[in-house]
């Protein structure tokens, strides 16, 4: 059919560079340091909670404490007077209705810690949860986990102070009845099912005893009773008619006869799980929030997506009541998405579930293709397991089985797979069949059009050549292209697939503003900035435009990235519009400061990204948004630090590139230092050379020359190792620089981070509770309370801290007068002076307390925001005069800190010095309390202080 309007078109292309080729030579070892280095940066990072999680039931994301892995997940709600653990499992997915539901609870309840203190941790390191429950001279802790290895959920209980303990541990159904219960021997055996459990609801056991201390049981209850000093542990085995038809007896083989040892035993293989699991990949990046969000977006990965499991819908596996959408695979991105965040960050097994659900669907996709006149397969919007459907609606949109082979074509880009290629390829050879008949010819323009598909759901005709699924229907034709050249399988329908591939329509484009923007269709839907991204879902995931491509391409995709304002916190975008935003090289300030802004104002304390609509796909915000700002191979050319701030240092350790390389690098202000490459796979290695000259490459730890040009292509063997660095560069310098945290500075001074969460273990400072009279001294303030005369800055343990169980403690009371002050000083640094350089990051956590958690400040007073770490340098300035900005734009001075910080909650506060400082050292690190006629008392802590 030919079109008579003439649009605006965009094509695909690459531009070549200067390209040099080098012979491979032996294989040679992995990096190794990037299992130490993953598991030094990630057990900095904890989510905290003061008082319960509030959202639990609503059917979207929860904001509790999440366990999970990978088939069971557990949310932690309530306070322990009444505490509940929700029970969740991706394959309760009910036959009758194809919706998830909930498989039950386990409601942990001791009325006589009705009013106890509240603090719980999530530790993503070790998959983790602790809580700590005062009241009086009582206290019980709780450390609750999920196996990694098995379907065991597990909480100790260890009690401290006071008398006898009572403590009732019910066995709930999904709605929190009574399930059907039995005891077995000691344990108490609770079976539950999905909907009605009639049918192909599928059920599941739930059994449970204590170790230690005395029980008993009564109908759906164990009572526990545990002694002053006394520890007691809470097994309970889960297993389900879908794992296994002697569901109830493998429950309960779970936990019987099993000791405390036992218990031991399976937490040591639980941790060096997830341990194993860390090594794969690490960033470091002087943003902590960004690089927090990242590691926990990982974590909650993880606990959702097992091989041989079933695989997570919209919601994971955190299951608390009646999920929205019916919690199932949805298939118009939302199923998709998060498993990108497995490509890059090299946790490639975590999509081993993702396929089951498409292939199953496949014979119904033909017939509903052939229901409507097509041939190969069309896919509705709402799958669920084992070949059924939780919502049969087109919304008038061909694009959903091209959305589906995202994830695959991607998958074997990245790792050049073949067996994997084997499995699916069948089934993209449907959905390509699908597109080669649907298409049509447009032969006055040589083109193919996609005619009657909607990129918004439920838009009616025309929409011709929708730029999503043009983006779509390309990758996979290029991915069919690739596979069956690898699988030497299909050499004719190969010819087809690349000349479509070839003369597949431009994306067609706007004017908006006086700019040109990419349109969402060439006739229908135009430009809709509602919080979606589908203008620019052609560059990801549907990989049409690059930094390789040409400059008129990338200013239109800049311009719709610039255009699209909200998308970078839209209900429906920012999964997978920060990827798109670095791989057209969008301001990366702009970038990481939206990152910022999703790890903290858009995220809970479980490190969950949430938006109104928005479940586990937005695990891909951080993850892929970040890797694609360090580093991007999509375009088969693997650029380092692609779209990076200038002056900022950065990290990372075996990101995966496509053709199966892992890709080590570190960038020191604006210098990269080195780039590291293993060849999994062996094949070319193509690079744009970050170094204005020479590069001198080392195969395997042989120094085997230099080699030039603006883009360089070695040729590999499976497992060699490329080291390269500027000509000149010796491989102990790389190797040195593999193995050191992130640092960004230069000059003179000491150019190694400083860290302390005030642990033991970690730097004591040097002085308690003592004025820096050299640098701002104290007036008009003396000490908070209870004949203290004066300001103190001290650690603390045991009270309020941000990780671990210690902090530096700040308190006060000012007497009001223009120039009420105290500045304390606390570590000294004048032995080795810490140099800012280029790119040196002050960071630090604040909790400024009210009179709600400290009665000896003042009710309605903010004098404890009025507080800021600040330094000392060697040529006698301050930090808080030097006119430095934290990352909210507010001066890095405790009088400008005022009623900007969160009262009774902890605060990141990250502060860029090299902006003002660069040329500066480190001599003293102060605690700064500034607040001009101020009275009263302020007080509060600070943690998890760095300079790096």
């Amino acid at each position: 059919m030919a079109l008579k309007k003439r649009l605006s078109l965009i094509a695909v292309a690459v531009v070549a560079g200067a390209t040099a080729t080098v012979a491979a030579s032996s294989p040679a070892r992995a990096d190794s340091v990037t299992a130490g280095q993953a598991w030094r940066v990630v057990q900095q990072y904890t989510g905290v909670w003061t008082s319960p999680p509030t959202t639990l039931t609503n059917g979207e994301t929860t904001d509790a404490p999440l366990l999970g892995n990978g088939d069971i997940g557990v949310a932690v709600g309530g306070s322990i007077s009444n505490q509940t653990l929700y029970l969740g499992k991706n394959d309760f997915f009910s036959g009758s209705s194809h919706a998830i539901r909930p498989l039950g609870r386990i409601a942990l309840i001791a009325p006589a810690l009705a009013g106890s203190s509240y603090r719980v941790v999530q530790d993503i390191a070790h998959a983790e949860v602790r809580g700590t429950y005062a009241l009086g001279s009582q206290t019980l802790n709780t450390v609750s986990w999920v196996d990694a290895n098995s379907g065991l959920v597990v909480t100790s209980f260890t009690l401290t102070g006071g008398a006898a303990l009572s403590i009732g541990i019910a066995l709930q159904n999904g709605s929190g009845g009574a399930p059907s219960t039995s005891t077995t021997g000691n344990d108490l055996d609770a079976d539950v099912a999905a909907d009605t459990g009639t049918g192909s609801d599928p059920h599941a056991r739930i059994a449970a005893r204590t170790i230690g201390q005395s029980q008993s049981i009564s109908g759906n209850r164990i009572t526990l009773t545990i002694q002053p000093g006394g520890t007691s542990t809470l097994v309970a085995g889960i297993v389900s008619s879908i794992d296994s038809a002697s569901w109830q007896a493998g429950a309960d083989a779970l936990v019987s006869g099993l000791a405390q040892a036992d218990v031991g035993i399976r937490n040591t293989a639980h941790r060096s799980w997830w341990q194993t699991y860390w090594s794969r990949s690490y960033v470091e990046i002087p943003d902590n929030a960004v690089e927090k969000s990242w590691y926990g977006s990982l974590y909650l990965l993880a606990c959702v997506s097992r091989s041989g499991k079933t695989a997570p819908g919209l919601w994971g596996n955190w299951i608390t009541g009646n999920m929205n959408w019916n919690g199932d695979f949805h298939t118009n991105y939302n199923y998709e998405t998060p498993f990108y965040a497995a490509l890059s960050t090299n946790h490639v097994t975590q999509m081993a579930a993702y396929d089951r659900p498409v292939l199953d669907w496949q014979s119904a996709g033909q017939s509903l293709a052939a229901q409507n006149g097509f041939t190969g397969v069309l896919y509705p919007v709402g799958l669920s397991p084992k070949g059924t459907s939780a919502d049969m609606n087109l919304h008038n949109q061909k694009s959903n089985a091209a959305n589906l082979a995202s994830d695959m074509v991607m998958r074997y880009e990245y790792t050049h797979d073949t067996g994997y290629a084997n499995t699916v390829y069948p089934w993209l050879k449907q959905a390509g069949l699908f597109w080669q008949n649907y298409l049509t010819f447009d032969s006055v323009r040589n083109r193919y059009v996609i005619t009657n598909d909607a990129p918004h759901e439920d838009q009616s005709y025309p929409q011709t050549n929708s730029g999503m699924s043009l983006g779509l229907v390309h990758l996979l034709f290029q991915g069919l292209i690739d596979m069956s050249t690898a699988l030497n399988q299909d050499t004719t329908t190969r010819a087809t697939w690349q000349n479509i591939a070839a003369h597949l329509s431009g994306l067609p484009t706007m004017t908006l503003n006086g700019a040109t923007i990419l349109r969402e269709t060439e006739a229908g839907s135009d430009f809709i900035n509602d919080g979606n991204d589908i203008d620019a879902q052609a560059i990801y995931p549907g990989s049409l435009i690059g930094l390789d491509s040409d400059a008129t391409q990338l200013q239109t995709a800049r311009n719709t990235i610039g255009a699209l304002t909200n998308a970078w916190h839209g209900g429906n975008a920012p999964a997978t519009f920060y990827a798109a935003a670095a791989r057209v090289g969008y301001n990366p300030g702009t970038i990481l400061s939206n990152l910022d802004n999703e790890a903290t104002a858009q995220s809970f304390a479980n490190m969950a990204v949430h938006h109104n609509g928005g479940g586990i796909e937005n695990l891909n915000v951080t993850t892929s948004g970040l890797d694609e700002m360090l580093m991007q191979s999509f375009q088969n050319d693997i650029k380092v630090f692609a779209d990076w701030p200038a002056n900022t240092s950065a990290k990372f350790g075996d990101l995966l590139a496509y053709g199966n390389f892992l890709i080590s690098s570190s960038r020191a202000g604006n210098a990269v230092q080195y780039i590291r490459a293993v060849s999994q796979n062996g094949g070319n290695f193509t690079f744009t050379n970050p170094w204005p000259a020479n590069v001198e490459v080392y195969r395997n730890g042989t120094d085997t020359g230099t080699v030039s040009g603006s883009k360089i292509t070695l040729s590999t063997a499976a497992n060699d190792t490329l080291d390269l660095a500027p000509a000149g560069t010796s491989l102990a310098t790389i190797q040195g620089a593999l193995t050191q945290p992130l640092s960004g500075t230069s000059g003179g001074g000491s150019s190694s981070a400083f860290s302390s969460g005030f642990e033991p273990g970690d730097p004591t400072p040097s002085w308690t509770d003592t004025v820096d009279t050299a640098a701002g001294g104290q007036s008009g303030v003396t000490g908070i309370c209870c004949g203290l005369s004066a300001p103190e800055a001290a650690v603390r343990s045991g009270e309020t801290a941000h990780s671990g169980g210690s902090a530096l403690m700040y308190s006060g009371s000012g007497q009001g007068g223009g120039n009420t002050h105290a500045y304390l000083k606390t570590y000294d640094l004048s032995g080795s002076p810490l140099a800012i350089g280029t790119g040196r990051t002050l960071s630090y956590w604040i909790y400024p307390q009210s009179n709600a958690t400290s009665a000896w400040v003042s009710a309605g007073s903010n004098n404890s925001t009025c507080v800021a770490v600040d330094l000392a340098f060697t040529d006698g300035s301050t930090l808080r005069d030097s006119g430095a900005l934290d990352q909210h734009g507010n001066r890095a001075h405790p009088a400008f800190q005022c009623g900007h910080l969160t009262l009774d909650a902890w605060n990141l506060v990250s502060v860029n010095l090299a902006t003002d400082n660069a040329d500066k050292q480190v001599n003293r690190i102060l605690i700064g309390y500034d607040h001009p006629n101020a009275t009263g008392g302020y007080r509060g802590y600070i943690d998890d202080l760095t300079l790096s």
